[in-house]
């Protein structure tokens, strides 16, 4: 996939449309698009889908109201009648004194943006490979997690997909440049029997390059953990140490990083709101997130506005130093643009995201952090995660399933159960850290360990006095 220089002159040209018609600023964002989804099931491919999208957004600001429209029609004529269209529309929004235009307060990425080739995630084999390939990684995917035992019943979903995306931006205040992005990788979920007992397994792996993803690897994990998975059952109530896998601590981070944005913390709808240089974790927890990591899935030179990305400590050894933020809620709470506004379609005008976000890894083994356990629980599966916390008070209580470890060693598994805290005791709580960085697309996490946790199990009935009810 090449660049297209009209298309970055048409972003110019968006924007000067805008300019003409009496806009105070403006800015102006084209992406083009190719996407490839396979699908394999009956060790055979299903479905192929390959799509193309191109199209452009355009925001203007005028008399501090700020409007967005996109449109994938991409000639001269069609971006006019929008900026025309958008202009009529213009004095119906409501005015806000932060809406910005970025402006290069933050800084400025001089030179060609596609260049800086340590801030690009972006491998041109995705789109050289022939499509006949990547039918081949997608069967591969299903036939090695078929394969791996007699156990697996079934494949219930397997996927391959890909997409690369030129990304160009201009604004009317000489911000300007365009870069290549793009990912790969698979997902493989599948069922594991014996006798009337079904389990599931998944695995997935998102990544920029195209040769790192090993659809044997992906298809053979999955598989196995739906295996590991058989026999499981319930344990009694109880309050034990726990280690959390790398996967379940991703989903964790990423409903962290939720609320370290800075758009619900200024409207208080953040439990790490007014927390700044506050002990929110424990001292050995420490939360980054690296728009310039080198190889990273998010890596870009810049953000949706124009912003230099940036390496942003969220919290550092336990204590909340920073909030992400965009160039509207830096205005807002009278700081600087972190260059977090995610802008990945042209569709969309954008928001703040997390970049490479990642937790720091320790120097510990995940095996030697299992062996200090003599009584424990192994968290690898957690259901709605998000919706079971509360978003006022951070207590939680989640159905969840692992395994449980005795005397230093993980033994069987477990499902029916629940766990319950507050976030911020859990986070506090977090003792040792592994040194398994693990990435699920742009998260990463390592294993790590909490003192103790509150789990919810089978109620064990006692038999009750004429007096008393039954009581667990």
């Amino acid at each position: 996939m090449k660049q297209k220089k009209e298309y970055m002159d048409l972003t110019q040209y968006a924007v000067d449309q805008a300019m003409k018609a009496g806009a105070d600023a403006a800015d102006a964002f084209v992406t083009d698009s190719q996407k490839v989804e396979i699908f394999s099931g009956n060790r055979s491919v299903e479905s192929v889908n390959a799509s193309s999208d191109a199209g452009v957004g355009i925001r203007i600001l005028k008399d501090q109201k700020m409007i967005f429209a996109s449109n994938n029609d991409l000639s001269k004529e069609a971006i006019k009648e929008m900026v025309t269209d958008l202009m009529k529309k213009v004095p119906f929004h409501t005015p806000d004194e932060f809406n910005v235009i970025y402006g290069k307060e933050f800084g400025v990425l001089e030179g060609d943006w596609s260049n800086y080739k340590d801030l690009l995630s972006y491998d041109p084999k995705i789109t050289e490979v022939p499509v006949e390939d990547k039918i081949k990684k997608a069967v591969t995917l299903e036939t090695s997690g078929l394969d791996h035992s007699p156990k697996i019943a079934g494949a219930m979903y397997v996927l391959y997909t890909d997409q690369a995306t030129m990304a160009y931006l201009a604004n009317s205040n000489g911000i300007s440049g365009w870069y290549p992005t793009g990912y790969c990788g698979g997902y493989a979920q599948f069922s594991a029997a014996d006798g009337d007992e079904r389990q599931s397994g998944t695995q997935i792996q998102i990544g920029a390059n195209y040769d790192d993803f090993d659809p044997v690897q992906v298809g053979k994990m999955a598989a196995e953990k739906a295996i590991q998975m058989l026999g499981a059952k319930p344990i009694k109530s109880c309050e034990v140490p726990m280690v959390v896998s790398p996967e379940i601590g991703v989903d964790l981070l990423t409903y962290i990083v939720g609320m370290l944005s800075a758009d619900p913390v200024q409207k208080g709808k953040s439990l790490f709101a007014g927390k700044i240089g506050e002990s929110v974790a424990s001292g050995n927890i420490s939360l980054i997130d690296d728009g310039k990591l080198k190889g990273g899935l998010a890596t870009q030179p810049v953000d949706g506005e124009g912003v230099p990305r940036q390496t942003t400590p969220l919290i550092a050894d336990g204590v909340l130093k920073n909030y992400l933020y965009d160039c509207y809620n830096a205005k807002k709470g009278e700081t600087i643009s972190t260059g977090n506004r995610m802008r990945g379609t042209y569709q969309s005008a954008g928001g703040i995201g997390n970049t490479n976000l990642y937790l720091k890894p320790g120097n510990v083994k995940p095996e030697e952090i299992i062996a200090g356990i003599k009584d424990g629980f192994y968290l690898s599966v957690a259901f709605g995660l998000h919706a079971g916390i509360n978003n006022v008070t951070g207590d939680f209580s989640l159905p969840v399933a692992g395994f449980k470890i005795a005397n230093g060693q993980m033994t069987f598994p477990i499902r029916g159960v629940t766990i319950g805290g507050n976030l911020f005791d859990f986070l506090k709580s977090v003792d040792r850290i592994g040194d398994d960085l693990t990435w699920v697309q742009s998260t990463g996490c390592p294993t790590f360990s909490v003192e103790s946790i509150k789990i919810g199990g089978v109620c064990l009935l006692r038999r009750p006095s004429h007096h008393q009810p039954p009581m667990c």
